[in-house]
């Protein structure tokens, strides 16, 4: 059974990782929440309005998947939607669980020895949910698997 999801990525680091996990989501594409190549640009935005359209985005969702990338600590959005997406919101007299996360790292930042360094993104991640964690190589292999994984660790 396919799970919303939403993608949290730093965009000028992973928005083409961000597509290509779309593309390899496959016909369960349909149940992707976030922005896409198509989606209209929001940086002109007033803070408060990308945060209305963004709780948009992510409310419906069951399943994160954080993209850690190279600069990943330096998106001003990225800890914001790790936040909301793992804290129970409530929205017209409904109520959102914590989602599921998926920390998926990208490769070049994983050692030979297959170890990661920690960053403050990783670390607010694990503060608040216990984390599928894989390459991207690995999520983009089989990501519906990833995705059962991580919403059966939802809290």
């Amino acid at each position: 059974m396919a799970k919303k999801t939403f993608i949290s990525y730093k965009y000028s680091d992973a928005k083409n990782t961000r597509d290509r996990i779309i593309t390899a989501l496959g016909e369960d594409a349909v149940y992707y929440q976030g922005e896409t190549v198509g989606s209209p640009d929001m940086s002109g935005l007033k803070t408060e309005t990308i945060k209305l359209k963004l709780k948009d985005m992510i409310f419906p969702t069951s399943v994160i998947i954080v993209i850690i990338s190279q600069n990943v600590d330096l998106s001003k959005w990225v800890d914001w939607e790790i936040n909301y997406a793992t804290n129970r919101q409530s929205r017209n007299g409904r109520q959102s669980q914590p989602n599921g996360v998926i920390m998926a790292i990208e490769d070049h930042l994983i050692s030979s020895e297959n170890k990661y360094s920690p960053n403050e993104t990783t670390r607010l991640i694990k503060s608040k949910s216990t984390p599928y964690v894989c390459s991207v190589s690995s999520l983009l292999n089989n990501p519906s698997r990833a995705i059962k994984i991580a919403d059966g660790r939802a809290q």
